[in-house]
């Protein structure tokens, strides 16, 4: 589906207790190489913090943290390419 490099990006955005919008985390995904990380298949996920500071990226600053990123997108690696996707029945075509 995508090749070694290819990079994917969601922004994210939180709602304060009093309704005010406030801009969130930055989630990428990189896909490496073959071989580059076997436990992440393949895949670097990174976060960047509103102030733009990196919270963690895999292999890099804070690691550990961002384990929870692979665990839950390598289920649906075979199929989507590790890419969180609607159900077929809900995707435009």
């Amino acid at each position: 589906m995508f090749k070694p490099g290819a990079l994917l990006a969601k922004d994210s955005f939180t709602v304060s207790g009093d309704g005010k919008i406030v801009v969130g985390l930055l989630f990428l995904m990189q896909k490496m190489p073959a071989g580059s990380n076997k436990t992440s298949l393949d895949r670097k996920y990174s976060m960047i913090k509103p102030d733009g500071k990196v919270f963690g990226a895999t292999g890099g600053k804070n690691s550990a943290a961002m384990n929870f990123c692979y665990e839950c997108h390598n289920a649906v690696a075979p199929d989507q390419d590790a890419v969180m996707l609607l159900p077929e029945e809900f995707r435009v075509k």
